[in-house]
């Protein structure tokens, strides 16, 4: 079995799959501050409430070098394994960039699983939903194009509730039903649901207007909420990242 592991900047996602099932998703919270030990800890538990034998292999994408390292250490120390660090390289893709290790672990994987759709067309843009909204171009066989990166929704929310005095933090489960808030809360919403869904909207055009037609993907926490108000997203994938992860392992394997 194969322990697939994600770690964002807010939250780190892990997934254990046996060949190409995913028989388990967990969700954490990203600590910079939590040890080897506290790592070590946690995996055991996880698999120990489940009685899941200990996986064979891991691999890791990571953007938060802190956790990256102390998860290197725990996953050998619990289970003898030294997993693979995603990067370029090991991705398998040609990232057509100035400077190729600039780009995230999290998108190289994403471009991989992209790529996996098949689309005849050869195209592809990506977009997830997370503590950035990032948006990548990707074109058959294995070639990462480059991308764009905004705030997340939620980021851009915290923002406003710590940096003014009457913006209140505000639920952000569901799309308003109109654009016009009648409430401060209502306004809040409908800027930061129905206009990051303008927002989503109007960079994919541009990608796809610079680039040609493609199927557009979206991944992340978010994406299932702005789905009903955008246009432009063509496939929902909430395990993308994991589904990349597990294709970067094959390609090594």
């Amino acid at each position: 079995m194969l322990l697939a592991i994600d770690v964002g900047n807010t939250a780190t996602i892990l997934g254990l799959w046996d060949e190409d099932r995913l028989l388990e998703r967990w969700r954490i919270a990203t600590d910079p501050m939590r040890m080897e030990s506290e790592y070590a800890a946690l995996l055991r538990e996880l698999f120990d409430q489940l009685s899941l034998s200990a996986p064979d292999a891991a691999v890791v994408s990571s953007v938060v070098p802190p956790v990256e390292h102390e998860l290197e250490l725990a996953l050998a120390r619990l289970f003898g394994l030294r997993p693979l660090l995603v990067d370029a390289q090991s991705a398998g893709l040609t990232v057509d960039l100035e400077n190729p290790a600039e780009v995230g672990a999290d998108r190289l994987v994403n471009a991989v699983a992209a790529l996996a759709y098949g689309d005849p067309r050869g195209r592809y843009v990506v977009v997830d939903f997370g503590t950035a909204t990032t948006f990548d171009l990707v074109e058959a066989p294995d070639v990462y194009r480059g991308g764009a990166i905004a705030p997340g929704p939620r980021t851009a929310a915290e923002a406003l509730s710590l940096r003014t005095a009457k913006l209140p933090r505000v639920d952000l489960a569901r799309p308003p039903e109109r654009a016009v808030g009648r409430s401060t809360t209502d306004a809040l919403r409908s800027g930061l649901i129905l206009g990051y869904a303008a927002l989503v909207d109007g960079m994919v055009r541009r990608f796809l207007t610079e680039a040609g037609e493609g199927l557009v993907v979206a991944t992340g926490g978010f994406a299932r909420t702005v789905e009903p108000v955008c246009e432009m997203l063509d496939v929902i994938d909430d395990d993308l990242t994991l589904k990349g992860l597990r294709l970067v392992w094959e390609k090594r394997a």
